[in-house]
């Protein structure tokens, strides 16, 4: 998928199971691409631009998140 540079961070994004942040060049976080961006989010001084550049994955999953469950018709 992506490699994407912003600040001090890398956000590795290449295999399809597995994020990986790294801060300075020491691996921060492995798992969940989705929580891997928004932790790269959390930890700059400007995230604009990752959320401009990660707008689709993160639109997805508030979808997903705020969706309501359907009806049982009984």
């Amino acid at each position: 998928m992506t490699i994407f540079k912003h600040e001090d961070l890398v956000l590795d994004l290449t295999n399809a199971h597995k994020g990986k942040l790294y801060k300075n060049g020491y691996l921060m976080f492995m798992g969940d691409g989705y929580r891997a961006i928004t932790m790269m989010m959390r930890n700059c001084k400007d995230y604009k631009p990752v959320q401009e550049k990660f707008k689709a994955q993160l639109n997805q999953r508030e979808k997903c998140k705020f969706s309501k469950p359907a009806k049982d018709n009984q």
